[in-house]
């Protein structure tokens, strides 16, 4: 009985193993993996997939899907393409890129040699929220990922002008000249597939896929979707090829996630570039490290930078003065605390200003009698050297610009912008007789005696002639670089300069948000913190973010909108209603 009962263990073992010999042993077939595919992995972050119909500047006669190695794109203003409006209204083109990552997770993959048939399985994972500032908030369109399998027939792709605009109203030109929806801007390598086999799945997290197809020692595997950076793959070399050598591989990434191309109508490579060759220290190398320094409340670190600055530097903005003083009363150095100030009374700065809590130790101190005395005597002799004509002009100007500007009396779109090319060309004129009004010759500006402006408020004029485009707009912006240059024009920090679009901070009923498709940043956390936990009155330059209007008319919307785009940093204030009025 025992043997009988071991013979029937062999056989009912033998039985059990035969599924397992026949699928290892399937008709010669062979398996690859994700090293496999990770290896031989083409052109990382080059081909963009530009499908017929979903690419607005790629609109072409034919069907085909193409991908694009458009990495040398420029953005429209920059092939010199410009845009005016017709009817006067305000017009600005401003042009934001960006691309997404897929991820491409490989199951099992089987390849028959018999036959030459590959089958591939897995998951790919990717989204097209590219961080674009959305002003409108539209339904969402389903997005899908594009699987192709084939041989890639190389080509030449042309880049055409598309129907960004309506024509009726924006008038386009280039080099002068009127041009059209198909107007050639560049032209990029290209490949597509002519014969392949086809798989669409939808563009969503970790979705499965499934594609099979003859194979060849050309034929590559290629994921793509609008605004995400293709994955391509070589299975000829895979398979028929295995010890070619395979390209470096490319930094692994965590999660999908995306890469600004286009900001503000520049290339983000031209930025970091210059950036790069900005190694050498100026101006704003030192009130950058002094900000960052206050951000992080080390103030005697920020005193000492502001220290160095007016060391470097002979004349100094307010702003940088108004901030260099707090440093000091906050690291305890009264002494340099009333040095600084005596700046301010050479831009204007009247005695009242030094009546804010901040000053409270100053004005308990000794010193403070002899101080407030020469202080006043500084501030009247500043005075007597301002230019009071080039003063009177500017105020004309003002009031001609807001006469037909005015909330009360706003005047019809063609007449502000006669308006705004008249007063520009006088602003033109006046600059080029008597300078630019830097606070040394015609002081700063101070409201309710304690806060400091920023900004004057003729500044108006330069923001409405860059909102109209007026013909005379390139002259007075040569002008204003000249005087950027000599340090009388704070250009790199004006407001004009700064549009707030596409930016990946968001706030919204007193909450910040981040776009989930971009990494936290806690240095650029804490300076949007600041700004809502500035007791001291700073002022300070708080990066890009996008304050979103409170949707009274369908709340429920924009709640919906953030939840599924955003991730909630923290609560910053309650007094969202004051903020939204900034």
């Amino acid at each position: 009985m025992k043997r009988i009962s071991v013979i029937l263990l062999i056989v009912l073992v033998n039985i059990a193993s035969i599924p397992v010999s026949l699928s290892q042993n399937k008709s010669g077939y062979k398996n690859y993996n994700q090293r496999d595919f990770d290896t031989n992995k083409v052109a990382d972050q080059v081909y963009n997939l530009w499908k017929s119909g979903d690419n607005w500047f790629s609109k072409s006669k034919d069907s085909i899907s193409y991908f694009v190695d458009d990495r040398n794109y420029k953005g429209i203003v920059n092939y010199g393409v410009t845009f005016r409006s017709k009817n006067f209204r305000n017009f600005n083109f401003v042009e934001y890129l960006s691309m997404c990552f897929l991820k491409v997770e490989i199951s099992t993959c089987s390849y028959n040699p018999k036959d030459n048939r590959i089958t591939i399985e897995g998951y790919v994972t990717g989204n097209s929220n590219w961080g674009s500032n959305e002003l409108i908030h539209t339904k969402k369109q389903q997005a899908f990922v594009h699987i192709y399998l084939g041989e890639k027939t190389d080509t030449i792709k042309a880049c055409y002008l598309g129907k960004i605009v309506n024509r009726d109203s924006v008038e386009v030109k280039w080099n002068h000249k009127e041009i059209d929806a198909f107007t050639v801007l560049d032209k990029f390598p290209a490949f597509y597939f002519k014969t392949y086999a086809y798989s669409k799945i939808k563009l969503a997290v970790r979705h499965p896929f499934k594609i099979s197809g003859k194979i060849t020692a050309k034929t590559w595997v290629a994921f793509g979707s609008g605004s995400n950076y293709s994955e391509i793959f070589d299975l000829g070399s895979m398979i028929y090829n295995p010890n070619k050598k395979k390209a470096k591989k490319s930094a692994e990434r965590k999660e999908p996630d995306c890469k600004s191309l286009i900001t503000n109508n520049r290339l983000v490579s031209d930025i970091e570039k210059e950036n790069a060759r900005k190694g050498e220290v100026n101006y704003y190398t030192y009130t950058k490290n002094a900000e960052n320094y206050i951000f992080a409340r080390q103030y005697a670190r920020a005193k000492e930078e502001y220290n160095t600055l007016n060391q470097k530097y002979p004349v100094l903005f307010a702003r940088d003065i108004h901030n260099a003083i707090r440093c000091a009363i906050l690291s305890r150095d009264l002494k340099t605390a009333f040095g600084w100030s005596e700046k301010l009374a050479l831009k204007g700065v009247e005695l009242p200003y030094f009546k804010a809590k901040i000053f409270t130790s100053m004005r308990k101190n000794p010193e403070w009698k002899n101080f407030s005395s020469k202080y006043d005597s500084i501030c009247k002799g500043s005075k007597g050297h301002w230019n009071l004509r080039l003063l009177q002009e500017l105020d004309d100007l003002l009031q001609e610009d807001q006469a037909d500007y005015g909330l009360e009396n706003r005047k019809n779109p063609k007449v502000l912008y006669e308006t705004t090319e008249r007063v520009t060309d006088k602003l033109i004129d006046l600059l080029k007789k008597e300078g630019y009004p830097s606070e040394e010759k015609t002081g700063c500006y101070v409201v309710n005696d304690t806060t400091l402006l920023s900004f004057p408020d003729f500044n108006v004029l330069m923001l409405h002639a860059e909102q109209q485009k007026t013909k005379n707009l390139d002259t007075l912006k040569e002008l204003l670089d000249q005087s950027s240059n000599a340090l009388e024009y704070d250009r790199k920090r004006d407001f004009n300069s700064d549009t707030g679009y596409n930016s990946c901070f968001h706030i919204y009923k007193g909450n910040l948000y981040i776009l989930k498709s971009y990494e936290r940043n806690d240095v650029e956390i804490r300076k949007l913190r600041f700004k809502f936990s500035n007791p001291y009155g700073f002022i300070m330059d708080y990066n890009n973010f996008v304050i979103e209007a409170y949707n009274y008319k369908n709340p429920k919307e924009t709640d919906d909108y953030y939840e599924e785009n955003y991730n909630l940093i923290m609560k910053l204030t309650d007094d969202w209603e004051f903020y939204e009025k900034l």
